[in-house]
């Protein structure tokens, strides 16, 4: 797809953090292309209405004021800033465009050398690939998501929730961890609750799934009974143990005060099960 176009607009990424207006509350900048100095936003991420956005990836080693400087905007002028914590803010087109730019981009900025043959690789025009130099046979690379699953452990009364030491005090969310190969994801979350907190599970249901490009996965939401109650925290965690349904609420509503935007798929899991009406 061409976004040659003089009203295409682009949305420029530095690994996990995007250009935003100055103000509050956060806002993507975009920016016109035919105002951007130097760079080639080749990847389309126009969606079907068509509205023509395309993704200028800034090489994240560089100082904030130089890379504004290379799109010919000053301090004043915009910001790069982490949407991690403000996702909630964003809905249907707009939430779909930053999570691709920001999955698009941190793969980018890891992948940027050819494993076959060692030179730099450059983005594909119009399209999410990137592809080598080399003379006789150019490889061409597409953008890998890595899946994980996400899952709500629970005894019919108690959920099973964990929390890693770098956690703020008094945090406990889900369980989840990547899937290995050759495993399914249903085996995947056996095996990450059984190792993270000695607990073994069956029933594993599939509930939803949710872009999270940090640094570039696909969670997979999972719900699973458990079988045996006992638990022996892992290596991975610094504590697991089993909460009430009030405890969790209560627990959300703590989270929802600091974090009002934070929206994820663990935080949908833990509010269904919370009110006891189900995943569904």
């Amino acid at each position: 797809m061409s976004l040659s176009g003089s009203r295409a607009r682009v949305l420029a990424v530095r690994r996990n953090r995007i250009l935003v207006a100055p103000d509050e509350p956060v806002r993507p900048l975009y920016l016109e292309r035919e105002r951007i100095p130097h760079g080639d936003a080749t990847v389309a991420l126009d969606g079907p209405s068509g509205d023509g956005f395309a993704l200028l990836e800034i090489d994240a080693a560089t100082a904030d004021a130089e890379a504004l400087a290379t799109l010919g905007l000053r301090e004043s002028d915009g910001r790069f800033a982490d949407v991690m914590m403000e996702l909630g803010r964003f809905a249907g087109p707009e939430r779909e465009r930053l999570l691709r730019a920001l999955a698009l981009a941190q793969w980018a900025n890891d992948m940027r050398f050819c494993p076959n043959c060692g030179r730099a690789l450059r983005w594909d025009a119009g399209a999410t690939t990137r592809s080598c130099d080399d003379p006789v046979r150019p490889h061409r690379h597409f953008a890998r998501t890595d899946p994980a699953t996400i899952v709500l452990v629970t005894d019919g009364a108690r959920a099973l929730l964990g929390r890693q030491a770098t956690w703020p005090r008094g945090m406990y969310s889900t369980l989840a961890g990547f899937v290995e190969p050759g495993e399914t994801a249903e085996a995947t979350v056996a095996r990450e609750v059984l190792e993270e907190t000695g607990v073994r599970v069956t029933d594993v249901a599939y509930v939803a799934s949710e872009s999270w490009p940090f640094p570039r996965s696909l969670m997979l939401g999972f719900t699973a009974r458990a079988t045996t109650t006992d638990v022996a925290v892992g290596e991975e965690l610094e504590d697991a143990r089993w909460f009430s349904r009030d405890e969790v609420a209560d627990m959300q509503a703590r989270a929802a005060a600091r974090l009002p935007h934070f929206e994820t798929i663990a935080r949908h899991l833990m509010a269904a099960f919370a009110s006891g009406r189900g995943t569904s």
